[in-house]
């Protein structure tokens, strides 16, 4: 009888086993996108050297191995921070092979201040070079349109100046920037740097991350005397976060993640990694290991050209808006366009810049605006108004 009771037991227990575990191998991580790229992807990876003409620093490239299969591969362009490069700091070739295992060209070098651009520039003229040359293992496989810039302390200054000098022949093809604690631009003006920047010429999507720690928050990447005031005048899309407890140092060795995420969003479209940072619930923002996020979304603003009366009707007509999603248009019979009184109007094409409105009242004054928006991730954001126009129909 014994025998049985425990024999009972041990089913009782092995029973509770099996149905628990899987709610446990299967619970929804709050933080997939984090997860997913603190991981390797599914690329092998392998790296070459080369030396550029005119300077005496060693470039390395790390790339996945089946290249030859693939389609042209997007490029990571990474600036060394002040005293560092990928020999002095073996971090560095972790998260860069990482970003090569997700199917990334990545280059950096030995310069260890890279802030004014020069070293980076004539590497990626090189990179350049190797994908026009026949017999090249990289000969048409590079994206070159589709590269990014990342980069940590003086390295972030380096982003910027490529993104904003006009005197970079490659910046055309600079689509985006990942600028781990970015320096303020006092310290970057000093003599001890000497690599000056003006966020307010920068015109490309910009991710900013740094850590809350005293070396960070404290002296070089302040929230208050850096963040804040590059997140003001950048002239595109930013999204702007902390890491919490991090010391400047450790910086982008602990944040990489989302370097890669950001690049696989705004290089490669990657609507998953895109969740980290735009949406209803960036998770970014709901991620408990990061603190003052912020997100600009920047839309250009539409002008009104024509506003036509017709009988019981009117005709608008406004100016195309770069890098829209559609316009919404308003008409109201108050100045004051209060709810009751107004209806909207959305246009879904950024190529249509003119919509008549029927079924009104003749001989009836409307007041009528016109914003352009962008939807993204899911959610619309939206230009200021145009002036308001009126017209009476027939």
């Amino acid at each position: 009888m014994k025998e049985r009771v425990l024999s009972f037991l041990a089913a009782v227990v092995m029973l509770a086993v099996i149905l628990t575990a899987p709610a446990a191998a299967f619970a929804k991580s709050s933080t997939p996108v984090w997860d997913k790229y603190s991981k390797f992807g599914s690329h092998k990876v392998s790296t070459m050297t080369f030396t550029v003409e005119g300077n005496d620093f060693t470039y390395k490239v790390w790339y996945p191995k089946d290249i030859a299969e693939l389609s042209k591969r997007p490029i990571i362009l990474y600036c060394n921070g002040t005293g560092s490069n990928y020999i002095k700091t073996p971090d560095t070739e972790t998260y860069l092979k990482k970003a090569a295992s997700y199917g990334f060209v990545c280059l950096t070098n030995t310069d260890e201040n890279t802030g004014v651009g020069i070293s980076m520039d004539a590497g990626m003229s090189q990179l350049v070079k190797f994908n026009a040359t026949k017999g090249h293992r990289f000969y048409q496989k590079l994206n070159l349109y589709k590269t990014g810039l990342g980069g940590h302390s003086q390295g972030a200054t380096c982003c910027l100046n490529l993104s904003s000098k006009g005197n970079y022949a490659n910046r055309k093809y600079f689509k985006t920037i990942y600028a781990c604690s970015l320096p303020t631009p006092q310290l970057e003006a000093s003599p001890l740097q000497n690599c000056p920047y003006d966020a307010s010429l920068v015109a490309i999507p910009t991710l900013m991350i740094s850590g809350t720690g005293a070396t960070d928050n404290g002296i070089i990447s302040p929230l208050e005397t850096s963040l804040k005031p590059a997140f003001s005048k950048i002239k595109s899309d930013v999204v702007m976060a902390r890491m919490k407890g991090i010391e400047h140092p450790d910086s982008i060795m602990k944040t990489h993640p989302y370097m890669i995420a950001w690049f696989d969003y705004k290089l490669n479209g990657d609507k998953n990694a895109a969740k980290a940072f735009v949406g209803k619930s960036p998770e970014l923002k709901t991620n408990n290991d990061f603190q003052d996020y912020r997100l600009k979304v920047r839309v250009s603003k539409t002008t009104f050209s024509k506003l036509t009366a017709g009988k019981k009707s009117f005709k608008a007509k406004w100016t195309k808006a770069a890098g829209v999603t559609g316009y919404q248009l308003q008409y109201s019979t108050t100045k004051k366009f209060t709810k009751k009184m107004t209806k909207s109007v959305y246009i879904k094409k950024a190529a249509t810049v003119s919509r008549t409105v029927k079924k009104l009242k003749a001989k009836k004054r409307y007041y009528v605006r016109v914003r352009s928006y962008r939807s993204v991730g899911g959610v619309k954001y939206y230009s200021k108004w145009t002036a308001t126009r009126s017209v009476k129909t027939k």
